[in-house]
């Protein structure tokens, strides 16, 4: 038997007492992309033979991104039967004592992730699907944050800055993990801490990794939102600036995500929020998007040098990515230093 199998069996066991009742395994397999969780597609038949199929997201000993896994599990009890599209939740173990690792279960929502770096994924839907995008991401701003589901979710302190506490985290990962010194890179961070945004006057639910790649779609319905890992209390121009980064509209780069224009995007998210957006604000969440890229970039590299994580994506984040937002830091700053 090999290991993805027994994996299934031991799953199916766990989840037939958790139900109580008895289900067989159909299949299982590994969902590759990710870094933070290894990800399962299961199918189990109960002794009717009527298909349920879930996911299975494991926690890695060594992930690209080091988070609680009850983060996650938390973001999706929250919008449980919501305009936000997640995954029904059925179950989290926190300990590795159950089936050798923590890991969280969900039910299977039928749609197709896409590449953020394909330009025609959501053809010929882009439009459709754009003022879904961003209208969802007005609805997460929207969400109450004292929501009881959201206790556990990581929060800047009453007195500090959600810039600052999101700036200093992400630069300790630099400092952590990078095995040389990057001149472009601390010429961003300096600019970011010389010319700090003003502090929002609503604070939200930060998704932390909102953008193309990280949906669900079917026939131009965007019908889940995915990898919510990184979920945190913070400003709500966070979540705007990382899915308008160029990153993921390499090819054109006047259409965020591949979706609409990036005016009619900022139209959407501020008529849903009703927030006005300062212009100096978002640019500065927008080279803020840039480093923390980086950041998670050079972390996927020290994975994969070190061996702690060989899975091909860290050796590909590290490269290609890293390129790219090194070049977009690069014009942002040459920009910058001329208009003044």
């Amino acid at each position: 038997m090999n290991n993805e199998i027994q994996l299934g069996e031991e799953f199916v066991n766990y989840y037939s007492e958790l139900k109580q009742e008895i289900f067989t395994l159909k299949s299982i397999s590994r969902i590759f992309g990710g870094a933070s969780r290894e990800t399962y597609r299961l199918s189990v038949l109960n002794k009717d033979l009527i298909e349920t199929n879930l996911i299975y997201r494991r926690t890695q000993s060594s992930a690209l991104i080091e988070t609680e896994q009850l983060t996650e599990y938390s973001a999706y009890l929250a919008f449980q039967d919501s305009k936000v599209p997640v995954p029904k939740t059925i179950a989290i173990e926190e300990s590795p004592d159950t089936l050798g690792a923590p890991f969280m279960v969900m039910e299977e929502l039928r749609g197709a992730a896409a590449s953020p770096f394909d330009q025609e994924a959501y053809s010929p839907y882009e439009e459709k699907l754009g003022h879904q995008f961003w209208d969802i991401l007005g609805e997460i701003v929207l969400k109450d944050i004292d929501d009881p589901n959201l206790a556990s979710i990581p929060r800047t302190e009453s007195k500090e800055s959600c810039w600052k506490r999101e700036l200093d985290h992400w630069v300790k990962v630099i400092r952590q993990d990078s095995y040389s010194v990057e001149p472009i890179l601390e010429a961003a961070i300096r600019e970011l801490y010389r010319n700090y945004p003003k502090d929002s006057a609503k604070k939200c639910l930060v998704h932390g990794d909102y953008r193309n790649g990280n949906f669900l779609s079917k026939e131009g319905t965007l019908v889940g939102i995915l990898d919510w890992e990184m979920a945190h209390i913070g400003d709500p121009l966070e979540d705007l600036a990382w899915a308008m980064s160029p990153i993921w509209c390499w090819k054109d780069r006047d259409r965020p995500s591949y979706l609409i224009k990036r005016k009619q995007a900022l139209d959407v998210w501020q008529k849903k929020t009703q927030i006005k957006i300062e212009v100096e604000s978002l640019a500065w969440w927008e080279l803020f998007a840039c480093v923390k890229g980086l950041a998670i970039w050079i972390s996927a590299g020290h994975e994969f040098i070190t061996g702690s994580n060989t899975d091909p994506i860290n050796l590909f984040s590290a490269w290609i990515p890293g390129d790219i937002h090194m070049e977009i830091i690069l014009e942002t700053l040459e920009k910058e230093f001329r208009s003044r």
